[in-house]
Order: C-alpha cells, then sequence, then structure tokens
C-alpha cells in the first residue's frame, strides 16, 4: 500500500498558486479594454465638425431708407418670431446684418416696420439667400412701401 500512494504523489502535477491567476487575468481583461476603447471613439471622436469655408456668407443684409416722418423700429419675422435689427430716424438711413440661421428659406422671412406714431406695417414673404441684400424703401405711407433682394 505504501508504493501505490508514492504513485499517486508522483503523477500529480504542480499547479500554479491561485493568488497569480486573477491579476493575469485582471490585466489580459484590462489589456482587451484598453485596444478596444480607441476604436469606439470614446477617446478620440471621429465627428470632425465641418469647417466653414471662407467663401460662405454667413450674414444678410438689410439696407433701409425711409421716407417717413416718424423714426421707425425695424424687426425681422422669422419663423413668426420677431428680432429687433435696429432703427431707422425720420427721413434717414440704416443699414443692418442678421445671421443666415435666421433663415427660413421654405416660408421666406418678413420685416416689420414700428413707427413711434403711427401703424405698424409687415412686408410680404421676401426670399432671401445668405449673403444677399435686401433694399427697403419704407414710404409717408407705409403701405406703399417697397423692397427689393439682390
Amino acid at each position: 500500500m505504501a508504493d501505490t500512494s508514492r504513485g499517486r504523489q508522483s503523477r500529480r502535477q504542480p499547479t500554479r498558486p491561485r493568488f497569480l491567476i486573477q491579476p493575469i487575468r485582471l490585466a489580459v481583461l484590462v489589456g482587451a479594454l484598453a485596444s478596444a476603447v480607441p476604436s469606439c471613439g470614446l477617446i478620440f471622436p471621429h465627428n470632425h465638425p465641418a469647417a466653414k469655408s471662407s467663401d460662405e456668407p454667413s450674414s444678410v443684409a438689410v439696407e433701409v431708407q425711409s421716407h417717413n416722418w416718424s423714426d421707425i423700429t425695424v424687426y425681422l419675422m422669422a419663423g413668426g418670431l420677431p428680432q429687433r435689427l435696429g432703427m431707422v430716424t425720420a427721413l434717414g438711413a440704416a443699414s443692418f446684418d442678421f445671421p443666415s440661421q435666421r433663415l427660413n428659406n421654405s416660408a421666406g422671412v418678413r420685416l416689420r416696420a414700428l413707427p413711434v406714431a403711427g401703424h405698424p406695417f409687415t412686408s410680404e414673404n421676401i426670399l432671401v439667400l445668405p449673403g444677399q441684400v435686401i433694399s427697403w424703401t419704407l414710404e409717408n405711407n407705409l403701405d406703399r412701401s417697397s423692397f427689393s433682394v439682390y
């Protein structure tokens, strides 16, 4: 019987200590994650914003010539929301700019004249593109006002 117990002991293969297996598994897991993270875009996202071309205009100019006897505040109506552009003095002229992001190409924009004394006037729809100029002539009777786009 003593001989059989010796044979069993000699056939047993040496095993690694358990405390070494866990760090090795952890190192393999960390290495796999570290190699996968850059490719999924968490560290270096691939959505680069498109660079703006310097040839692309970013605003629309509004030139206002007033033949009205009252000072007039000019508003831009885009998407139903008014944005104050500025004021034109009586019998004066003024120029304004607004960003092309305010344009709604499908519906156009409108200009509104709000005189200090008198009734407000809103133009019809104006289809304009970035870089173009709206020339608006305000008459003493605001209903006879006209505009052109170039």
